[in-house]
Order: structure tokens, then C-alpha cells, then sequence
């Protein structure tokens, strides 16, 4: 089950139904992202980690109706199937993320050890994307973002937003986020998919992952070596 389908269920169910309903405007979910590149002893990426803390108010949708633990809070067991469940569907959207390695796209293969916390009313999601073939070594740039802007990823701030681990020495990781104007809703004409009419739900619904109109708000961590 996507995310989409995910809290268009909820609002069908009545849970929460002002915030997930159809009609609302775009984005529906707020994702806060870090990123760790993992390289391996010959200096090439092998893989990336991924921790998304969802908002409040999809945690807390997501939440109802699991099963609980002594403390109140959703049960390890109840935790571990919706980990289970997200990542399973995450693969129709190639998990939001985009690798480039000197300009060039690099494939990720299944993610794997994927983990759901629950902390001060917030769900985080974390899982590692292996990549097919190590890469590199090259400048890197990655991308998380989604096409349809249904989902809108933003950097975590602070220190470990963006980490390197065995990366060779001289490598260094740039945070790169979007344009504040990219967030106004206004900015959508400026888009390659240019809405006609406005910022109406049709024009999001008709959005693919081949879109480019979410490309806009992506966010860019960039490591080069010197």
C-alpha cells in the first residue's frame, strides 16, 4: 500500500478525515529526511541509509488502531509490520531517491533492514538501499524528492543530516535545499507541468512518477573529494 492509498484509507474510514481527505491541498504528508552514503574499503558507494520522520499528523493516523505496549505507544511487534509494509510499497515511487554518480543515475537494488520508530508523536521510517554495483569514484549527488508532490521531503536541520561513512578522506557532503519560493504555491507556473487552472486537485492527480513538476522541491545532498 503507498502512502497515498495509505491515507486516502484513513480518510475513507473517517479517521482524520479533514486532513486526509481528497480535497485538501498539496502536499498530504511532510517527510523530515537524513541521509548516511556508505562506502566501501576501495572508496566506492555501496549503498545509502535512509531516516524519514513522518509528520504528526500522519503518525498519528498511521498509529490508530495498533496494537500498544505497556508505555502507551505502538507495540515493537505492531512497528516492525508497518516498516514491513511501507517499504513494500515504496517501490512503485524507486523510494523517492535519485543517485547520480559523476552525472551518471545509479540503480539501488531491494532495500533491506527496514525499521519504524515512534517517538514524540512522530513516526521515522529508516531502511538501507543497497546499490546493484558499487560506484564511483566520482563527485555524487543525491535527490529525495516526489514527482507528484503528493509527499514533500524536507532536509532535517542540525548536525547528521547528511553522513559519510568510509568515504575516503578529502570527501566532504554539501546540504542543497530548495529555493524558498519553490514552496509557494504560486511557483507551480513556473513548473514544466503547468497547471491550467491553477493549483486544483485534478492537475496533482493527473501527476506520474515521470513528472517533473516535484523536481522543484527536491533536496540535493552533494559530496565531492578532493
Amino acid at each position: 500500500m503507498t502512502i497515498r492509498s495509505h491515507l486516502l484509507l484513513l480518510a475513507s474510514a473517517g479517521l482524520g478525515l479533514a486532513a486526509a481527505a481528497p480535497a485538501a491541498a498539496h502536499p498530504h504528508v511532510w517527510i523530515t529526511t537524513k541521509a548516511e552514503i556508505v562506502y566501501g574499503p576501495d572508496g566506492r558507494v555501496t549503498g545509502l541509509r535512509h531516516a524519514w520522520t513522518f509528520d504528526p499528523s500522519y503518525s498519528a493516523l498511521t498509529v490508530q488502531g495498533l496494537e500498544r505496549g505497556g508505555d502507551g505507544a505502538p507495540s515493537p511487534q505492531a512497528l516492525a509490520v508497518l516498516a514491513r509494509e511501507n517499504i513494500e510499497s515504496l517501490g512503485d515511487s524507486r523510494y523517492f531517491t535519485a543517485l547520480k554518480v559523476s552525472g551518471r543515475p545509479v540503480e539501488v537494488g531491494a532495500p533491506e533492514a527496514p525499521a519504524m520508530g515512534y517517538a514524540d508523536g512522530a513516526l521515522t521510517l529508516s531502511f538501507t538501499l543497497p546499490l546493484k554495483a558499487p560506484a564511483g569514484p566520482g563527485a555524487l549527488s543525491l535527490e529525495v524528492f516526489d514527482p507528484t508532490y503528493f509527499v514533500a521531503f524536507s532536509l532535517a536541520e542540525g548536525d547528521g543530516v547528511a553522513t559519510l561513512s568510509g568515504a575516503p578522506a578529502g570527501c566532504r557532503a554539501t546540504v542543497h535545499r530548495p529555493r524558498p519560493q519553490a514552496a509557494d504555491a504560486k511557483s507551480a507556473g513556473k513548473s514544466t507541468d503547468k497547471p491550467a487552472a491553477g493549483m486544483s486537485e485534478a492537475f496533482f492527480e493527473a501527476l506520474t512518477a515521470a513528472s517533473t513538476y516535484g523536481v522543484q522541491f527536491a533536496n540535493r545532498i552533494v559530496v565531492a573529494c578532493s
